[in-house]
């Protein structure tokens, strides 16, 4: 696990995020040479964790990285995870049915000791399969990796510009998209029978944890948030391996009622009642469905232990002390604050329509504490696909940007249903100030909006403004975009 020192938190955000991924990139180096040795049975699982802690990483800060090398990357490291899979999911469950071993009758472990053969043989195939390649494949990796990582091009700005953007405030927003996925991902478990909802939150939920891991030590809070992800993570995943184990054991609960079922008929056929009577005691089918339902029972408890921690808005304070750590990275890094005024206006101007003008469509993704905005702006400059988180409300706000793949953004779209607006954005210059006066399209409405270099700059509203302007609307939640995009519009 990577922790950064105070003064790397501070370093610019191209820098701390290679450093983070280099640091990453030797741990899984280290685990993979130790592959060869058959001795270290926790070379396997450490280079999996390294190889997701290094995904996640990449993923998180591409924007501040070699975009063709971490496309690439991520591709290879998520292909060589991938690999380690099986021999994990056999090794959970040979561990599993080991402890079963002492709680079972002594004549119904003789079925025990078959289904271990079972596993051991899996656990020894799923090893030798993927520690085959995985040096190879990973040496590819690291080559295609390390050099981007260590060398980047850092441009020289003259003193009197914003000075660029550190790793906290980088680390910070990463946090913010990522607890705002996972806060999403729990709220979409609601049957126990959904393993795949569980997955991806698991999945989701470890993201934020090997966000959140080199930052650790920056807030008081962090190692306790920690702690709470990893008991989350290993509650959904114990779930998780009880359902591929109990589809282990229904596979050889199927294989033994057929094959007792094919011994019945040939003792019949050879007439040999003690066979007949023997086989009607089914040892192996009740000692299999028992298992069965030891492990389904063990899963229904997990899912009872995660509804009362995380289900139901239970997980309302967690996010909300993520938020608060988040902050507390930013503050570190106050630079990138969004500083603006909002008015409301009694109609559009006729002088702006001559302006360089985007239209925009936006929509919110489902969330709780914290609310991501897609949005999709069309303009003389081509079209800009871009998911914002804005925290805080009033004149200064944080804004956290990212620019998405198209392919990202037409996953996430469908899940705004029921949140959009559409508006066209007219660009009014104003000395060294721009004027977004917001043209609604699919309601009567027209806002105007100011971005400020400080929070006590005076705004003078220029003369082809003031004949429209209403009041003042930057506290007016009524006007915030989120309000409105929840609201039923005149088009719906």
């Amino acid at each position: 696990m990577v922790e950064l020192e105070p003064a790397e938190v501070l370093k610019p955000a191209e820098a701390g995020a290679r450093l983070v991924a280099l640091r990453l990139l030797d741990e899984a180096h280290e685990a993979c040479a130790r592959i060869a040795d058959p001795e270290d049975t926790e070379a396997l699982h450490d280079l999996r964790v390294a190889l997701r802690r290094l995904r996640s990483t990449l993923a998180a800060y591409r924007t501040f990285l070699d975009p063709r090398a971490t496309r690439d990357a991520l591709a290879r490291a998520g292909r060589l995870a991938a690999q380690t899979g099986a021999a994990r999911d056999a090794e959970v469950g040979l561990a599993w049915l080991l402890a079963q071993h002492d709680a079972l009758r002594p004549a119904h472990r003789a079925t025990l000791a078959a289904l271990l053969d079972a596993f051991e043989a899996q656990v020894r195939t799923a090893r030798a399969s993927a520690s085959e390649q995985l040096a190879k494949r990973f040496a590819e990796l690291e080559d295609e990796l390390r050099d981007p990582l260590e060398t980047y091009r850092a441009r020289v700005a003259p003193s009197s510009e914003i000075r660029a953007a550190c790793f906290a405030r980088a680390a910070s927003d990463a946090l913010r998209f990522a607890s705002a996925e996972l806060e999403r991902a729990l709220a979409r478990v609601t049957d126990p029978d959904d393993i795949a909802a569980e997955h991806q939150a698991r999945i989701v939920a470890k993201r934020l944890r090997y966000l959140l891991e080199p930052v650790l030590r920056q807030t008081a809070d962090g190692p306790a948030l920690l702690a709470e992800l990893k008991r989350l993570q290993t509650l959904i995943g114990d779930r998780h391996d009880r359902d591929v184990l109990a589809s282990s054991l229904l596979t050889a609960l199927e294989r033994a009622a057929l094959a007792n079922a094919q011994a019945q008929a040939h003792a019949v056929r050879t007439r040999d009642p003690r066979s007949e009577r023997r086989l009607r005691a089914r040892t192996s089918e009740n000692v299999l469905l028992g298992l069965l339902r030891r492990a389904r029972g063990e899963a229904d408890a997990l899912f009872a232990k995660l509804e009362a921690g995380w289900l139901g808005g239970k997980s309302a304070d967690f996010f909300a002390r993520v938020e608060s750590l988040a902050d507390a990275l930013r503050a570190l890094d106050a630079a990138n604050l969004e500083i603006e005024r909002k008015y409301l206006l009694r109609g559009l101007p006729e002088c702006v329509q001559r302006a360089e003008s985007i239209e925009i469509e936006q929509g919110y993704l489902p969330g709780g504490v914290m609310r991501d905005r897609l949005r999709r702006a069309i303009g003389p400059r081509g079209t800009r696909l871009t998911r914002t988180l804005k925290v805080g409300t009033g004149i200064v706000r944080a804004e956290l940007e990212e620019e998405l793949p198209e392919a990202e953004f037409a996953r996430l779209w469908p899940q705004t249903t029921g949140a959009r607006l559409r508006k066209r954005r007219y660009l009014v210059p104003d000395g060294p100030l721009v004027w977004e006066i917001d043209e609604f399209l699919d309601r009567d409405l027209v806002l105007a909006e100011i971005e400020l270099p400080t929070a006590d700059f005076e705004v003078v509203v220029p003369e082809w403004l003031a004949p429209w302007l209403v009041r003042e609307a930057t506290d007016e939640s009524a006007y915030s975009n989120l309000r409105l995009a929840c609201e039923p519009s005149s088009s719906s």
